[in-house]
């Protein structure tokens, strides 16, 4: 049996064609009062490698909505590429300086102190990409996101990878950009205001350095992201119990984002996290990852279907998880998004970029209140599909509707 063809990057465009051009094409419409100039879909480059610019990935941002309730063929949506301009700012803040590895704990008890810089967290199932994404985040090119290993990783401030199931075994944290003046005014003040309560100019020598090392250090980076020990394949029962603190008792803590492995789909231990969300009452993102192995089936209606099914998948455990609480909602400050994300981040052939890497920067920056969302996401209205009714249900109602007339007693009207 001859081995499936593997498509080239370049005709990705084939696989999810349809939703790529939809998308191109109201992002032009949302930015013609602007002077910056859409980006257009690909040309056909030839199968040779060709480096590109990592600042200008070839897909920047790829979303879905869900179909409205009314839809008889639940199709998921493409949704509109947020404003070339909020997404350059969003990837500043990734890249404008080398990231930093900031700590490793064990414990919740053991993660340092932070009252000044928003804070994002990654949470998923062992495998499904959390170390690869935070790489590619941090503006690695793919080859380099997907092989990032030990110490020399750290000293650059990448996350270390794995193809064994459960390598991360702490919650490790990475700071990226350089702070904002009104972040380090605001930490400056909340610093003052400590001084004064521990009384730090008072007592002998050793009390005074005792009372300075209570003090948090200003702000050194714009946004934190919390990459959490992996749950499923190869993890500890008491990860949970330590991430559960997290969730519930970090001051800074912004937002979640959920991995789900576009090919593997949505499972019970993803469920399970969801329902922790809710219940600490954590704003949460969907990103889909590892969608460059779909990319690799011949068919483009097959590699289309799964994504959309595995969206669809996703929004009805939302809703359902949804159901058990009074606040987590949809769209709600301390909810879920329904904009669900697709990305690619550790497959060297696509142009070295990624797929989807800035549209889930500008999805983390949006968490963290970095950026705002001007979009006006409107699911397009459709008419309900009409039921077709056989003639002996017509004839049932009719004298079901005449009995019912005959029993109960006749009213005057007013």
């Amino acid at each position: 049996m001859a081995t499936p063809k593997r498509i080239s990057p370049t005709t990705l465009p084939a696989l999810l064609g349809r939703q790529i051009r939809r998308q191109a094409s109201s992002s032009s419409s949302s930015s013609r009062s602007s002077p910056s100039k859409p980006s257009h879909p690909p040309s056909k480059i030839s199968s040779k490698k060709k480096k590109s610019n990592l600042a200008e990935p070839t897909f920047p941002a790829i979303s879905y909505l869900p179909p409205p309730s009314n839809d008889p063929q639940q199709r998921a949506l493409p949704s509109r590429v947020p404003h070339p301009t909020s997404l350059q700012q969003a990837s500043t803040v990734f890249t404008s300086q080398a990231p930093r590895f900031l700590y490793s704990a064990s414990r919740f008890l053991h993660i340092p102190v932070n009252t000044h810089t928003p804070e994002v967290c990654l949470i998923g199932r062992s495998n499904v990409g959390k170390s690869t994404l935070i790489n590619a985040l941090a503006g690695a090119d793919a080859e380099t996101a997907r092989r990032a290993h030990g110490l020399q990783a750290r000293g650059a401030g990448l996350a270390i990878t794995s193809k064994v199931a459960g390598s991360t075994r702490s919650v490790n944290a990475y700071g990226f950009g350089p702070p904002s003046k009104a972040q380090r005014v605001a930490a400056l003040e909340r610093a003052r205001e400590r001084k004064e309560r521990l009384g730090v100019e008072s007592g002998s020598r050793g009390e005074r350095r005792a009372k300075r090392e209570l003090l948090e250090p200003l702000p050194q980076h714009r946004l934190i992201m919390v990459d959490m020990p992996g749950y499923g394949l190869g993890s500890e029962a008491e990860w949970g119990k330590e991430i559960e603190k997290y969730l519930a008792r970090r001051e800074m803590l912004r937002g979640a984002v959920l991995l789900i492995d576009a090919v593997a789909g949505f499972k019970e231990a993803d469920r399970m996290v969801l329902e922790t969300l809710r219940d600490a009452e954590v704003r949460t993102s969907v990103v889909l990852t590892k969608v460059d192995k779909l990319m690799r089936d011949t068919k483009e209606e097959r590699a289309r279907s799964r994504v959309e099914e595995v969206c669809l998948n996703v929004w009805n455990e939302l809703r359902r998880v949804e159901t058990g609480s009074l606040t987590w909602l949809e769209g709600a400050e301390k909810g879920w998004q329904r904009e669900i994300w697709v990305t690619s981040a550790g497959d060297p052939d696509t142009d070295g970029n990624g797929v989807g890497i800035k549209g889930a920067r500008w999805e983390i920056c949006r968490l963290a209140g970095l950026v705002e969302d001007n979009r006006v996401l409107k699911t397009p209205a459709r008419p309900a599909a009409q039921k077709i009714v056989s003639f002996d249900q017509i004839q049932w109602a009719a004298d079901s509707a005449a009995k019912k007339a005959r029993i109960l007693p006749q009213r005057s009207s007013f």
